[in-house]
């Protein structure tokens, strides 16, 4: 019941226009001895062909780098961003993506081929952004350019848009170096309007001697029904605990019915850190919900 007072009071909020982000979108970091801080942001469409090639032209393009270098175990790194900005065709912002990367700067063949994964994956995301008009940039250049031609059909000129730009934002929220893999966690944040965005989270797993890259099931000696069963286990001692009401009312039940445990994690020191998103078993503001389990009871 709980569960769809917060999604009512969600839309509610996005109808009276609420705009801007709020205190509670810090949806938790990897707070990890070897990785790279957090940072918190957030998330194209032809509407006619004048409007697509007004808006390529009006993209503003930037990589830059971050900070010094930065250690996970015996590696070195720095952090890269690339951003891009696009406009309506009477340049107006529309969106911007922020997409935050790590650098590795040793020579061997591991780390040659995990930078170049994520200059492919890089460039995969931005020509989405471009090409799919149902990307954020897309619907976002949508929107501003229908609002912007309303108003200008109306007044002869474009006012204050009713709400701020869209924006998808990527950053590095930690790197761990353990035996033979290296671990890259992001955060991302996306908002397309009204009173939040919404958090995200992506975790990529790398081969260290070869560059190729990983799956968690690979690497674990639990099948898939024993690894779910031993993490749901964790995360039902944690609703059964509480004495806050903290967590919705079915939350054991979402619980019980949950078999992709695996897909939401990231690696620390001390284990795999496994996770539930804001909604699913607690309100937004609780932000995620996690759960450790040593790489020992893992066979890692």
């Amino acid at each position: 019941m709980k569960k769809f007072m917060c999604l009512a009071l969600t839309a509610a909020m996005l109808l009276t226009g609420c705009t801007g982000k709020t205190d509670e979108e810090s949806a938790g970091t990897a707070g990890q001895a070897e990785s790279s801080t957090v940072q918190e942001t957030t998330s194209p469409a032809e509407t006619t062909q004048a409007a697509t090639q007004t808006a390529e032209e009006e993209t503003q393009t930037q990589t830059s780098s971050e900070g010094g270098s930065m250690k996970a175990g015996a590696y070195s790194y720095h952090l890269e961003t690339e951003e891009k900005s696009w406009s309506t065709p009477k340049g107006q912002l529309a969106c911007t993506v922020k997409i935050q990367y790590p650098v590795f700067e040793g020579d061997t063949e591991g780390e040659k081929k995990i930078n170049e994964f994520y200059q492919e994956w890089i460039s995969g995301k931005m020509e989405d952004y471009e090409k799919n008009p149902e990307s954020i940039v897309g619907y976002a250049l949508q929107y501003r350019t229908e609002e912007e031609n309303a108003q200008t059909s109306e007044t002869q000129e474009t006012e204050t848009f009713t709400m701020p730009p869209s924006e998808e934002d990527f950053t590095v929220g930690g790197v761990v170096a353990r035996d033979n893999i290296i671990s890259v966690f992001h955060e991302s944040y996306t908002y397309e309007g009204g009173a939040h965005g919404m958090p995200g989270r992506l975790t990529f797993l790398f081969d260290s001697e070869t560059g190729k890259e990983l799956t968690l099931s690979g690497l674990i000696n639990k099948s898939g029904d024993e690894l779910n069963t031993m993490v749901r286990g964790k995360f039902l001692e944690l609703v059964e605990k509480d004495t806050e009401n903290r967590f919705f009312e079915d939350a054991a039940e979402t619980l019980n019915a949950k078999t992709d445990f695996m897909d939401s994690y990231y690696l620390n020191e001390e284990g795999v850190v496994f996770y539930s998103s804001p909604y699913e078993i607690a309100p937004y503001a609780a932000g995620y919900t996690e759960v450790t389990i040593p790489y020992a009871d893992l066979g890692m």
